[in-house]
């Protein structure tokens, strides 16, 4: 008996400290990512109930300096479609709505209103255009707006991402649930989720706990707050906003069958067309299935990953909006996993600023296009779609790092030790980009 006890004890030791490692891990590489100027806001990781990480990193407001907190308030844009497609499913699940009704049950006028389904609204496949084609659409209702544009495929045909299908899904279901869209998911889904940090109107939010959004990552108290967007723009396509514990309740009742059933859930998380679902974006870590969101308004950045067979839950919440977050789950779910991962790319080497200096200016990437570097506050900048930080590994060596993948670049110096070329590896080829200003 006492034997069964002390091996007990010994893998509850042993899974504390697995936990323990792993959150030092996690810690290290978001505090990584923060110092790199590549994030600033506020991470949960839960793994079968047990938190990882809750921390946040930055400021809420840097002028106040007022820092990223688990209580930060964020505008979670795009991920709000999660909701909008549980919403639906709840729908269906009440029979008041089938995925194979068509959009002309509910609007008629449509381009190809017979042929619209609610599966093709919730997947992106519908071909409801998000470009503007009518310039006094502006005056318009959005359901008046969106009908007067051509579509983009025909039904069924083609996926092309699109906030505009889900804005007339959120008015489907208004219809549907004989109430406003924003009552219908307080009703169906925060209520029951016991989410009470979460709602709409961010603009109009009078919280301490409200983030300050900004263009870029906010380096001191210069940086220029980003516009807020009227919530009822973006609508069921981007109006929700919510906390990081928030989101987590929503993973636990998506988890426990609380909004919807499995089974329902489960169409949700199968691809339709390409690796979109029903509101959710489906990829693979560690051969296990991860259903994901990401949202992207003005001066917020939001991610929403979930392993619904392991329970891992990972929301990464930001207040910056230039940054990119998707890349860094799968290096946290391969934490979690105990995978190996890609640690970002540091400067391992401090340069003076002649030498630094010594590499600006303009190199020919390919004729009429090209890299143009650049120094900011002691560090070399790379800009061509993008712009990029090369990370000095040693005098002419240095990385560039989107995130997925790091790319080494050397720099080529003439006889009087002038800088002359910029080179870099594309598969097996050696790219040679010559220096013209």
């Amino acid at each position: 008996m006492k034997n069964i006890f002390f091996l007990c004890l010994l893998t509850c030791v042993s899974l504390v400290t697995e936990g323990q490692d792993r959150s030092q891990q996690l810690d290290h590489l978001i505090g990584t990512y923060f110092k790199l100027q590549k994030f600033n806001g506020t991470v949960l990781v839960t793994q079968k109930g047990r938190i990882l990480l809750k921390k946040g990193y930055g400021y809420q407001d840097v002028k106040t300096r007022e820092p990223n907190s688990a209580h930060t308030v964020y505008q979670i844009a795009s991920v709000t479609k999660c909701f909008t497609s549980t919403l639906a499913l709840k729908m269906i699940e009440l029979k008041k709505l089938k995925l194979t009704d068509p959009l002309s049950k509910f609007f008629t006028g449509f381009p190809k209103g017979d042929s619209i389904t609610i599966r093709h609204l919730l997947s992106h496949t519908s071909g409801i255009s998000d470009h503007e084609a009518d310039s006094t659409a502006k005056d318009k209702t959005d359901i008046e707006r969106l009908k007067a544009r051509p579509l983009d495929f025909a039904p069924g045909t083609d996926w092309r991402y699109s906030n505009s299908g889900y804005i007339v899904l959120g008015h489907i279901l208004e219809k549907v649930s004989g109430m406003s869209y924003y009552d219908a998911i307080r009703k169906y889904i925060f209520e029951p989720a016991g989410m009470r940090e979460s709602a709409f109107d961010f603009a109009a939010l009078k919280s301490p706990h409200k983030a300050t959004g900004y263009w870029v990552f906010p380096e001191d108290a210069s940086a220029e707050p980003a516009k807020l967007i009227n919530y009822d723009q973006p609508k069921a396509a981007g109006a929700i906003y919510s906390t990081v514990d928030d989101l987590y309740r929503f993973h636990r009742a998506l988890q426990t069958g609380q909004l919807v059933s499995t089974a329902l859930l489960k169409q949700a998380y199968t691809p339709v067309a390409l690796n979109y679902g029903y509101g959710w974006i489906i990829d693979s870590a560690d051969h296990k299935k991860v259903v994901s969101h990401s949202g992207d308004i003005w001066g917020f950045k939001a991610e929403f990953a979930r392993v619904p067979e392991d329970d891992i839950c990972v929301v990464m919440l930001s207040n910056a909006e230039d940054l990119e977050l998707h890349a860094i789950t799968f290096k946290i779910l391969a934490i979690v996993n105990g995978r190996p991962y890609q640690f970002p790319a540091q400067n391992k080497a401090t340069l003076d600023e002649a030498t630094l200096n010594g590499y600006t200016g303009k190199y020919e990437l390919r004729p009429g296009e090209f890299i143009e570097i650049k120094t900011h506050k002691g560090r070399l900048l790379a800009t061509t779609g993008t712009t990029q930080e090369m990370y000095c590994q040693q005098k002419d060596h240095f990385l560039l790092d989107n995130g997925r993948d790091q790319l080494p670049v050397a720099f080529q110096r003439d006889s009087a030790g002038a800088v002359i070329s910029l080179s870099f590896r594309k598969g097996d080829q050696q790219i040679i980009c010559k220096k013209v200003k």
